[in-house]
């Protein structure tokens, strides 16, 4: 067999270390990616390669000139255009007549190619994904296969209330020749998001094959160091030259009195001075030093890199010829670019990128990148970003949050309110001035709630808007798509990426954008509200409860414009973000959101309509739009996908299925044009009993249906859903995967409690 390594890529996540020298030449243990990956091939028998090259292809094939293994036939092509993933293939591999391998040039594994080219042809695949499980696949691409290993669909990088599988797509395949044809010859064209999609469709035969082998995807400079952990630590089929236990060296150990704590590697020409203390898990590369009195942990040093006296490295890599002056201090996942300088007694914080060629100064203390920007975090919760932005305030943190997001979203409008709070007042003032600086159009709604911004979200068909809120001192961002829907997860990522790396799109003065007053739209949410009783409610007796003044007097401005009387015969009361409303009548008593959910959608299925809601709404509306004839359709808390598309559309046309404000108009003035009364409609509604429950968990929610044995439990596009006998319950992981959203329904109370304890205890037990 023959194979084909991409080896083109930018390797934009492992700067600076890419900066000199292209993702495949990076150094692991002293030898490059692309060794690893030769040595491979070479061991499984395969001696024809080609490799596509983009960046810096000079370097590449300089190397190649000299570490070629004995018989192997190595061919280079450099793409002139960006080609894409399958469309480099096809210009490598055009003139193949028998199944291939496809390797990226930038993983580390020692998977059993020989047994999965056996696998492919006993499966009569035209393709075959290498996968691989992982207890955290959430920056993957997931792949779906059922019991005899073909494949269903694919998932790319969801958060964990999207993860039903633990298998990823590790970049390497198996391709029969004739599936070439499919691939354009000219423009970009990928394997994951082109070629697989289209064969599927096509119904060709796509299996997954599940390596046991080790596998890492050296993407960014964590996994960088956590690889060559993982080798000193015997995870990997790679063998070392080992002078005693965990101490490995490319030659003899260097003279001095120093200590090494297992495992190390020492390359050839390192120079450790009296009372270095060196690991554990740190690897010294050819050439380099460690000053006296100086400790090295966790760390890379790359060929020449060197640290003066008493210095300190936690977690950090050094690039080529680096050099850290007497008494600095590093940090974790802090990288020094080659053949910078970071001088006596500075500090650099964790998280820090220090580019090639840089002096940082004397003393200093370093807690942002030299040249691009902020560490690498997660931003989003389950609701929007909750950021220490506010205790006390961090203006350019914020300031950078701003062109981020516009960064996402360019040239598009974006919309901005924020509840009354002097925090959100400020953060306001430095988002849209960043945003605006950016470029953005932004429209500026100043003081509102929650739900009113949805509402003018849609109304004004904003791409993204803002809502800022303030909890506990911390400062709440919302953010919105089209509709007031929540955002997709790719576009989550995308903001996360443009903040993380802080490469944003240049902007001059007369590219400034503008800041555009909008607070008089408040009068059209008012005639919405109006509008979405339809009749005048002539004979509804109602008074309005919320802690929120505003809310408050708005709806009870609209129910007196509508006709409504003051009274106490039905009392609605709301959440102070106008997002949930409960009721209170005499006859019934309070009956819940849910239940007014379920009035509500009932009115409407039998008015012939259909309805959207959220994916977390009651499982019983289900029912009751089966047997009204009609459909119910659920959209996803952060979908990965267009699975939901059609429920969002949807969605974007009732938006009193999100705001409690337009749904109490709503349930009013069908019940107006029922000409029957609450009680008697309420009755209609089948009796049923929600219970919800936030709880911790200890475990990967990739081994969520493995807890769950003994029950029935199926994965759903976000979370997994339990039947039971007496009812169902839906659990989604949140975007952490640290805890766990549990919400069990059934036709009685008892049961629902019982399940939700039931799944409680199981879920949480040693």
């Amino acid at each position: 067999m023959q194979a084909v390594i991409l080896a083109g890529g930018f390797g934009t996540r492992l700067r600076p270390l890419t900066a000199t020298r292209p993702k495949p030449l990076v150094p692991i243990l002293g030898k490059p990616v692309l060794s690893y990956l030769l040595e491979l091939l070479y061991a499984n028998g395969i001696l024809e390669v080609t490799l596509t090259l983009g960046y810096q292809p000079q370097q590449i094939e300089a190397f190649l000139k000299e570490h070629i293994p004995h018989g192997m036939h190595i061919h280079t092509i450099i793409e002139q255009e960006p080609l894409g993933t399958a469309g480099g293939v096809r210009a490598a591999m055009e003139n193949v007549k028998e199944p291939f391998f496809v390797l990226s040039g930038d993983c580390i594994c020692d998977f059993n190619l020989k047994a999965a080219a056996a696998y492919h042809k006993a499966q009569g695949a035209s393709v075959t994904l290498l996968t691989k499980a992982m207890a955290d696949p959430r920056e993957y691409g997931l792949v779906h296969a059922d019991a005899e290993g073909r494949v269903e669909r694919f998932s790319e990088k969801p958060d964990w209330s999207g993860v039903s599988t633990s298998f990823i797509n590790t970049g390497t395949y198996i391709l029969n020749p004739e599936v070439l044809s499919k691939i354009p010859k000219t423009g970009a064209f990928d394997f994951s998001k082109d070629l697989f999609p289209l064969l599927m469709r096509e119904n060709k035969p796509l299996y997954a094959y599940k390596e046991n082998g080790y596998w890492c995807d050296i993407g960014d400079l964590s996994s960088y160091r956590q690889c060559q952990q993982d080798i000193l630590e015997g995870k990997t089929a790679f063998r070392l030259p080992c002078l005693a236990d965990g101490i490995y060296a490319e030659g003899d150990l260097p003279q001095g009195e120093y200590t090494l704590l297992p495992p190390v590697f020492i390359g050839e020409h390192v120079t450790i001075e009296n009372g270095a203390k060196i690991g554990p898990n740190t690897v010294l590369c050819r050439g380099s030093s460690v000053g006296k009195l100086s400790k090295v942990r966790g760390s890379v040093l790359l060929e020449g890199a060197r640290t003066a006296e008493n210095t300190k490295l936690c977690g950090a890599v050094l690039a080529e010829h680096a050099k850290v002056e007497y008494g600095a201090r590093l940090f974790e996942d802090t990288v020094v670019g080659a053949e910078s300088v970071i001088d006596a007694h500075a500090v650099i914080e964790p998280h820090v990128k220090i580019w090639p060629k840089k002096t940082v100064e004397e003393g200093s203390i370093i807690c942002e990148n030299i040249k691009y920007g902020a560490k690498k975090r997660g931003l989003f919760e389950e609701s929007g970003m909750l950021g220490t932005w506010g205790a006390p305030l961090e203006p350019a943190k914020l300031a950078n949050l701003g062109r981020a997001i516009y960064a996402a979203f360019l040239h598009q409008k974006i919309g901005i309110a924020y509840a009354p709070h002097p925090l959100c007042a400020s953060a306001f003032c430095i988002l849209s001035g960043a945003m605006t600086a950016s470029g953005a159009s932004v429209w500026n709604f100043g003081e509102a709630f929650l739900s009113e911004m949805t509402f003018f979200t849609g109304f004004c068909t904003f791409p993204l808007s803002l809502f800022l809120e303030e909890q506990k001192g911390k400062l709440r961002i919302r953010l919105f798509a089209a509709g007031g829907l929540p955002l997709s997860r790719s576009k989550e990522r995308e903001i996360e990426k443009y903040y993380q790396n802080a490469e944003y799109p240049p902007v001059s003065v007369k590219d400034c954008g503008e800041l555009t007053q909008m607070q008089s739209l408040e009068a059209m949410y008012v005639k919405a509200l109006v509008q979405e009783a339809g009749v005048p409610l002539l004979s509804q007796s109602v008074r309005v409860q919320c802690d929120n003044s505003a809310v408050q007097q708005l709806l009870s401005d609209c129910l007196y414009r509508a006709k409504a009387k003051e009274g106490d015969e039905l009392t609605l009361k709301l959440t102070a973000d106008g997002t949930r409303v409960s009721a209170f009548h005499r006859a019934t008593g309070w009956v819940p959101y849910e239940k007014l959910l379920a009035l509500s959608c009932l009115l409407d299925f039998s008015a012939g309509e259909d309805v959207s809601v959220p994916l977390d709404a009651p499982y019983m509306l289900d029912a009751l739009a089966k047997d009204s004839g009609r459909t119910l359709l659920r959209y996803l808390g952060t979908p990965n996908d267009k699975s939901d598309e059609a429920a969002r559309e949807l969605a974007k046309k009732q938006l009193c299925y999100r705001d409690a404000l337009l749904l109490s108009m709503h349930l009013l003035g069908a019940i107006q044009r029922s000409g029957k009364d609450f009680p008697t409609l309420l009755e209609k509604v089948p009796a049923f009993y929600d219970r919800e429950l936030t709880i911790s968990i200890a475990f990967s929610p990739t081994e969520l249906l493995t807890k769950l044995e003994g029950y029935k439990a199926n994965p759903e596009k976000e979370g997994v859903l339990v039947t039971s006998k007496h009812g169902h319950a839906l659990l989604i992981p949140s975007k952490s995967g640290k805890r766990l959203r549990i919400l069990a329904e059934s036709h009685r109370y008892e049961f629902s409690k019982e399940l939700l304890g039931s799944l409680k205890e199981t879920l949480t037990k040693d």
